[in-house]
């Protein structure tokens, strides 16, 4: 018979499950949409152009094959081609693999804060994580976001759970795991800070004799190397790349966000206090630091945010420009916050405070937690207003008529703000534009390299004489306010 624990968890991720099912068909076309776009043009790719995971291919880089370098191993695009190829294209599918890995991430959430917090923390530290919004969103999003974190829980798990009783199965989950993570996003290697102070907690220096730790390093280091080694071949192929895999380049950027002050402002107050923490989850969390930072067991804990911190002023450059990449310090976080809930009351009756005041801070407290899942559903809300998403219609709009109207070969202008979304629904290959820097010469530049067709849904922004230029000397296709196709 199962215990009300198991129910209770069951239950949180069930409906966490259900709730992200909500308009799953949606455009990706949300927050993120350029990584979103990319991520699913490389599925796409890969459904369409042989199952090779190790030649990944986007199609934002004109006539040729589109092999890109300087990437994370794809696996979860890769995943969502698999199931492209028993149900068909479906950006659902995209959205439901992220969600799988969701749920699966949020259960070993659990059991690593039931481990070393306790059954109460763990099952407050899920809610706060399940529900937290900016989880809530990425989670069904398509992009890797959720694999990453899925992978990075179950490795901080598995190694917990082998250097507490050892045994091959778990040293072959924490090495797959480890090994996943790394190749998923490469700055989760920083996760091995944590791991660290474990091996150095349970062998103290004597860790450096045990040959298992060096088999997983070995294992899990030697496979990501590998791959990130044939990442930068792949650029030399069509000298296309997505990131650069250099150490001095992500240090240049790192020196100079870490030096200005808005770096600090925005990242940890305007993203990380206020957005993914949503305030109140913020204060919860600082007050799990302060009530567990002599707490010898919650150490680990301590060491993981250590290392997400260092990961963002490593990837600061990343870390400023794209909200998602903030997201990793939900996770520790959900477990400072499941403990400072769990422990608040009790640390008023510790004191024996009495009368007005005890009935005070028990108001604040219990008003602080109720207000929680008010803001969360006010933050998760606001991300799928209609009103913001239909001013991007238009680009499935466009691109549906590109596909329909033209030949499998034909390349593709898709001129937005840069980012591949018109090219991902039109189904061609093709080149971006950003349409504030739209120009004839540019347009007639691509032309001459074999562009067919012209698309736009940025009419705005577009200088008007380029707008006459085009539906003067080529034919156009269709013309609305929202849209323009023209065949060059």
């Amino acid at each position: 018979m199962l215990n009300k624990n198991t129910i209770y968890v069951t239950f949180i991720i069930i409906v966490g499950f259900l709730t992200r099912l909500i308009n799953i068909n949606q455009p990706i076309l949300e927050v993120a949409g350029w990584r979103q776009c990319y991520t699913a043009s490389v599925a796409r790719n890969f459904y369409y152009n042989g199952m090779n995971i190790f030649y990944p291919q986007a199609l934002n880089y004109g006539d040729s094959n589109g092999y890109i370098g300087g990437t994370e191993f794809n696996i979860y695009p890769f995943a969502v081609a698999i199931l492209y190829k028993f149900f068909g294209v479906h950006e659902c599918l995209g959205r439901l693999v992220s969600i799988v890995a969701f749920c699966g991430g949020a259960f070993f959430l659990y059991k690593l804060t039931r481990k070393y917090a306790g059954n109460a923390s763990g099952l407050i530290a899920l809610l706060f994580y399940t529900f937290n919004p900016y989880i809530f969103f990425y989670s069904r999003s398509f992009q890797p976001e959720s694999t990453m974190l899925f992978f990075s829980i179950t490795m901080l798990y598995f190694f917990s759970e082998w250097i507490d009783r050892e045994g091959w199965w778990r040293f072959a989950l924490m090495t797959f795991c480890a090994t996943f993570a790394f190749l998923t996003k490469i700055p989760t290697i920083c996760l091995g800070l944590p791991l660290l102070y474990l091996c150095l907690k349970k062998y103290k220096l004597n860790f450096l004799t045990q040959w298992k730790l060096w088999l997983f390093a070995i294992l899990s280091l030697t496979i990501t190397l590998s791959w990130y080694k044939h990442a930068n071949y792949l650029k030399s192929i069509d000298n296309l790349s997505v990131n650069s895999l250099s150490f001095s380049y992500y240090m240049k950027y790192s020196v100079y966000f870490l030096t200005n002050l808005p770096f600090y402002e925005k990242v940890f107050y305007a993203e990380v206090f206020e957005k993914d923490l949503i305030y109140v989850g913020g204060v919860f969390f600082v007050l799990g630091i302060i009530f567990t930072i002599r707490k010898k067991e919650l150490r680990y804990i301590h060491y993981w945010l250590l290392a997400i911190i260092i990961y963002f002023f490593l990837a600061a450059k990343e870390v400023e420009w794209h909200t998602y990449y903030t997201m990793p310090i939900i996770v520790p976080a959900s477990v400072f916050v499941g403990y400072a809930i769990r422990n608040s009351l009790k640390l008023i009756t510790a004191y024996n405070i009495i009368g007005i005041k005890k009935t005070v801070l028990q108001s604040l407290f219990v008003i602080m937690v109720a207000t929680l899942p008010f803001i969360s559903y006010h933050k998760i809300t606001g991300r799928y207003k209609a009103k913001r998403l239909e001013k991007d219609y238009p680009v499935q709009v466009a691109g549906k008529i590109v596909d329909e109207k033209t030949h499998e070969n034909d390349l593709v202008i898709g001129c937005i703000w840069g980012g591949p979304e018109l090219l991902y629904y039109c189904n061609r290959r093709g080149w971006t534009m950003n349409a504030s820097a739209c120009s004839i010469a540019s347009i007639e530049n691509y032309r001459r390299k074999g562009a067919n067709y012209f698309v736009t849904t940025k009419l705005d922004v577009i200088d008007s004489s380029v707008i006459d230029y085009l539906k003067k000397n080529y034919e156009t296709i269709k013309s609305t306010n929202e849209y323009l196709i023209v065949k060059l």
